[in-house]
């Protein structure tokens, strides 16, 4: 079935958008773990720096699956106006450099607003093209064209931190991306027959999709907290290298060639299955390798075979989106990037004393994910298909079961805290009230 002219245009946009707003993310991302590091940042302060931004993400995304229809209702305007905002948010960053409180906050504003301009990106594409076909082609095409760009925004800024000294390279780079930044907002509000609104077919997804969306949520979550864990320690680790600043600032470039190549290279189950365990295998081994310049080479691999765990992911959420809903599995993809790094910045914060070990804790969190891989996910198993369902089905029931808890958990303890505060504040208020009085009669 061919497609509308309308629905060619969009894809022309939507990869346009990509492409632009690749470049404006690699560098606004890709730079940010740098300057915090070569800023003087130590590896604890860093993870405290993220983990607000992983915790509260992952809360947004569990309040906007619960309540995804606030995002449908006002569709059209609120993914415009966040597109534009999360721009301006992600721009004053190098400006923040010396307060770690503020630096905090408003990196984890910009990806709080970020998290959103992707459920709306994601449901977009979801809505727009009825086939799945079309759906993973735009999605791929995507990854391809932010690819590119984020290879050119790497070399952007590398060269500009070779040319010119902190801080007045980071604000040259920040400046630049905010521009080009706004030209992917423009490609993205010229998309024609824009949806006003989205209506979701109101039906219950089924124990069989929930438990195939779970499955493919803890892959990528698990990678993604691996890859956010490398990310933390691998600066610091080249750092304590003696590597210079644009050799980790190297690495984004040769991992957005490889990434590049990676959206093209997967295809089907099976090769989804041989990129992750490729990818853990090269993770394990960064922190053995003392050439710094060898590390830009091993980027280009591991961002390439990472590629698999987002393929794997879009595949089965292409699938079931039709039954789980389009804002719903727009959430689950996002949520999955918070999800890990939140995980990561906890491991980081409690458990990682150097970088080595950071690395090293990476590489097992990435192992988690191949093993439900190889025994989880039917498609790609390793055992027969039956038994991996059977496999996915215990994990979900465990996973439900705790998450409940949890949340009962945390309400109680939350109301135990509130109630605690309010009788603390009326001791205070009857204390101060007394002391009022005493004065007075005193007086």
């Amino acid at each position: 079935m061919s497609s509308s002219p309308e629905e060619n245009i969009a894809k022309v946009l939507l990869v346009v958008e990509a492409f632009l707003g690749g470049f404006y993310v690699s560098i606004t991302r890709g730079l940010f773990i740098p300057m915090i590091s070569y800023s003087g940042y130590s590896l604890g302060n860093m993870a405290l720096i993220l983990l607000p931004t992983g915790l509260s993400g992952s809360i947004l995304s569990l309040i906007l699956y619960r309540y995804s229809d606030s995002l449908t209702r006002k569709f059209k305007l609120l993914a415009f106006t966040t597109h534009v905002t999360e721009r301006v948010v992600w721009f004053l960053l190098p400006f923040l450099l010396g307060n770690i409180e503020l630096i905090s906050f408003t990196y984890m504003l910009g990806n709080l607003i970020s998290a959103v301009v992707s459920i709306f990106i994601g449901a977009l594409i979801y809505s727009y093209f009825s086939s799945i076909q079309d759906v993973i082609n735009v999605s791929v095409w995507r990854s391809a064209a932010g690819a590119v760009a984020s290879l050119l925004g790497s070399l952007f800024m590398t060269f500009v931190s070779y040319v010119y000294n902190p801080p007045q390279s980071y604000i040259i780079s920040y400046f630049v991306a905010f521009v080009v930044g706004l030209g992917s907002s423009l490609a993205f509000i010229l998309v024609p027959k824009f949806p006003s609104q989205i209506v979701e077919k109101q039906q219950e997804a089924s124990v069989e999709v929930m438990v195939r969306g779970h499955m493919a949520f803890l892959v990528l979550t698990l990678m993604l907290a691996g890859s956010n864990l490398v990310g933390l320690s691998w600066t610091p680790f080249l750092k304590s290298l003696g590597a210079p600043i644009y050799i980790a600032l190297a690495l984004s470039v040769t991992g957005n060639i490889g990434g590049t190549l990676g959206s093209f290279l997967f295809r089907g189950y099976k090769s989804y299955m041989v990129g992750l365990v490729a990818n853990t295998l090269l993770t394990g081994l960064i922190p053995f390798i003392s050439y710094p310049y060898a590390h830009v080479g091993i980027s280009f691999f591991t961002s390439l075979t990472f590629m698999a765990a987002n393929l794997l992911a879009m595949q089965i959420f292409a699938e079931v989106n039709a039954r789980m809903g389009r804002i719903k599995a727009s959430v689950f993809l996002v949520a999955g990037n918070y999800t890990g790094l939140l995980i990561a910045s906890i491991v980081a914060y409690i458990f990682v004393k150097d970088p080595f070990t950071g690395l090293i804790l990476s590489a097992i969190i990435k192992f988690l994910a191949v093993i439900i891989v190889l025994l989880a996910i039917p498609e790609t198993a390793i055992i027969p298909g039956r038994k991996a369902y059977e496999f996915s089905r215990l994990i979900y029931s465990i996973s439900l079961t705790g998450f409940t808890f949890t949340v009962q958990a945390s309400k109680e303890f939350l109301k135990t805290f509130f109630e605690a505060v309010t009788l603390m504040t009326l001791a205070l208020l009857l204390y101060m009230i007394y002391k009022l009085a005493f004065l007075i009669i005193g007086g």
